[in-house]
């Protein structure tokens, strides 16, 4: 009878393993189809953010490119050929600092 027994638990051992194994990879496989669904649409907003940021920031670098001292030595921006100053201290400032209001609005609308 003990023979009988211990076959008995050991078939039931190997069905639990068995049944073990199965559910981890079920829950394994679930994971796995979880995450590509996920990452297909957030993978999609992720990279539209991105180009979206992108062409913020190649705007900015375009309206303030414009801001510059050009090549007689005058403002960029209004065509001063007088050097921009600034209103409290009276030191010379660069005409991106000159027109950042400006520059800014530009930008915003």
């Amino acid at each position: 009878m003990a023979s009988r027994r211990s076959s008995s638990s050991g078939l039931g051992t190997v069905i639990g393993v068995v049944l073990l194994v199965g559910l981890a990879i079920l829950i394994l496989k679930w994971a796995l189809i979880t995450a590509a669904i996920l990452a297909v649409p957030f993978g999609a907003w992720w990279v539209h953010d991105q180009v979206q940021q992108r062409k913020v920031v190649d705007r900015r670098t375009e309206v303030e490119g414009r801001a510059v001292v050009d090549a007689a030595g005058g403002c960029g921006w209004c065509g001063s050929r007088i050097a921009h100053r600034d209103d409290y201290t009276g030191s010379l400032v660069l005409p991106a600092d000159h027109h950042r209001d400006e520059i800014e609005a530009a930008l915003a609308g």
